[in-house]
């Protein structure tokens, strides 16, 4: 099984050093900055809390899970896109 998020979204999450919202993901992973991008990266990071990868703060910022360090949760696995 694949990965459930791009490794350049996984990449920009697990260096910065605060949370981020989708705008800053998606201008970070040199996607067009438009709305129906950013709106398809919420989309997606909503997906990823529900899944338990990510965390979503009341204003909107969005981090990787207490827990997560290169694991899946629930006995899930990561598998490397090259």
């Amino acid at each position: 099984m694949g990965s459930p998020w791009p490794r350049s979204c996984q990449s920009t999450m697990a260096t910065s050093n605060r949370p981020l919202r989708p705008r800053e993901i998606v201008q970070a992973m040199g996607k067009p900055d438009t709305r129906s991008q950013t709106e398809g990266k919420r989309s997606r990071l909503r997906r990823l809390v529900s899944d338990g990868w990510l965390q979503r703060q009341e204003d909107g910022l969005y981090t990787i899970a207490a827990g997560i360090n290169g694991h899946a949760p629930k006995g899930d696995e990561l598998t490397d896109s090259r």
